[in-house]
């Protein structure tokens, strides 16, 4: 396989491991940079799309397409065996028999996903008395399956730091997903105009793929020491991320119960608001700090967690000054630039913005024990993860009604942290004082910052919880 210009090691890469870190940190910066401004015109372009939208459909619809991606977001999960985070920390990732036997196994997955959907969608719009399920489910499943024909030029550049390639390609789906459904709806404002954007984006991301590295050029491969590789890597993110699933996405599945479809795509987008800062972490964490990190595992244990410690602390910061201003700012912008439809999910921002504190600290330790090959301790916090919420959002509810609900939402994942510190201080790597430190910092600041709006005149976020 001939390797890509961007994706070569730097000129003296190999003399010494002085220059070794130097140059994997400066590709690591050059990642970061990408990241950032790649998510946040990604970001950018996600607000208005959800704005505009916001005018041109009813909260229903929003609602109905909520509950479907949480569906097919379940069916990824519990298939997911990790094939791009495999690609990534294997010594054999570069080699193309274990990259298209990755590929193969990525491509049988997808068609198995969409044929999974077909009969799934009768007992499910039974359930949720949702008839529009018959035929949304399926046609978002089908995007799924055009989804897993994307180039494997796409985890080499995973395992290279070739974020802003992947950046771009995700920023020209997205645009086109959104361009798309705007002009369906300008003549149809219906379902249909919201799942054409999905599914034609993701034919127009799965074709332009193939032109990211021209020279990888995958074949059906069925190797067994490359797949027993990937198996053995994978069956522990497969546990954690099916687990993920049903910790992280089942308020959903469990509030289009409980509640109206109206007020499910109201708490969904407030959701949306709320994660950003979130997201915008777990992207440089998988993109750039999974990779970095991965090519000192091997390091004494001391000099790991300094990385480590290095890595996690502007990453920290930047997260919690995000946390900080979308808890000030989140409900003036629902009310400000959102249909009256949706000003519901202004009172609900502050409370899950709150809780993604903790989530910042376990999210940016996950890639320092998966780069220990120590998936199963993610899969162990997951499912403490799933018990909390299981048991906190139906008791939340039933004595608080939604404000209740997101309450239990925002804090349930909480647990997660305690077993993933707890996690790396066992593998030698202690982050506790860190964690304090910081955590302090981001309480003394964000009353700093409560205390300010209040002078203002413009009172406290949290005074409009419907309790």
């Amino acid at each position: 396989m001939t390797m890509n210009a961007e994706l070569a090691p730097e000129p003296g890469e190999e003399l010494d491991e002085t220059s070794t870190f130097r140059s994997l940190e400066s590709k690591a910066v050059r990642g970061t940079y990408f990241v950032t401004i790649s998510y946040g015109a990604a970001l950018a372009l996600r607000l208005v799309s959800n704005i505009v939208l916001s005018h041109m459909f009813a909260p229903d619809l929003f609602g109905v397409l909520t509950l479907v991606t949480t569906i097919i977001t379940g069916l990824y999960l519990f298939s997911h065996i990790g094939l791009q985070d495999s690609i990534i920390q294997d010594p054999r990732g570069d080699e193309p028999v274990f990259l298209n036997t990755a590929w193969t196994v990525q491509v049988l997955r997808g068609a198995g996903l969409f044929l999974i959907t077909v009969p799934l969608a009768w007992p499910l719009a039974h359930f949720y008395h949702e008839s529009r399920l018959l035929w949304v489910l399926p046609a978002i499943g089908l995007s799924v399956a055009i989804a897993s024909l994307t180039s494997p030029s796409l985890l080499t550049l995973s395992r290279h730091m070739g974020v802003g390639r992947i950046s771009a390609l995700e920023l020209l789906q997205q645009f086109l997903q959104f361009a798309i459904t705007l002009l369906w709806a300008w003549f149809q404002p219906s379902l249909m105009a919201l799942v054409a954007g999905k599914v034609i984006s993701e034919v127009v991301r799965t074709v332009v793929s193939y032109w990211m590295l021209p020279e990888i050029r995958p074949r059906f491969t069925w190797d067994k020491e490359s797949l027993r590789a990937l198996i053995k890597f994978g069956r522990w993110i497969l546990i954690g991320t099916a687990l993920t699933f049903l910790a992280g996405q089942s308020d959903r599945l469990i509030l289009a119960k409980l509640i109206s479809f109206r007020m499910l795509g109201i708490y969904g987008i407030a959701f949306a608001i709320s994660d950003v800062p979130r997201q915008i972490i777990l992207q440089f964490c998988g993109r750039v700090g999974f990779p970095f990190i991965a090519k000192f595992a091997s390091r004494p244990r001391k000099e790991y967690q300094d990385i480590i410690v290095k890595y996690r602390m502007p990453v920290l910061a930047i997260g919690g000054a995000l946390l900080i201003i979308v808890i000030c700012t989140g409900d003036f912008f629902i009310r400000a630039v959102y249909d009256p439809r949706y000003h519901d999910a202004s009172w609900m921002i502050g409370i899950l913005t709150l809780g993604l504190w903790h989530t910042l600290l376990y999210s940016t330790t996950n890639p320092a024990i998966l780069s220990l090959q120590k998936a199963h301790y993610n899969a162990l916090g997951y499912l403490v993860y799933c018990v909390s919420l299981y048991l906190a959002l139906p008791i939340g509810f039933h004595f608080m009604g939604m404000a209740g609900a997101v309450l239990a939402v925002a804090v349930a994942d909480l647990p997660v942290y305690f077993v993933t510190a707890f996690s790396a201080y066992r593998e030698g790597i202690s982050l506790f004082a860190q964690d304090g430190w910081l955590s302090l910092a981001f309480f003394v600041c964000l009353g700093a910052a409560l205390a300010l709006r209040s002078t203002l005149g413009f009172g406290s976020p949290f005074a409009h919880i419907h309790w």
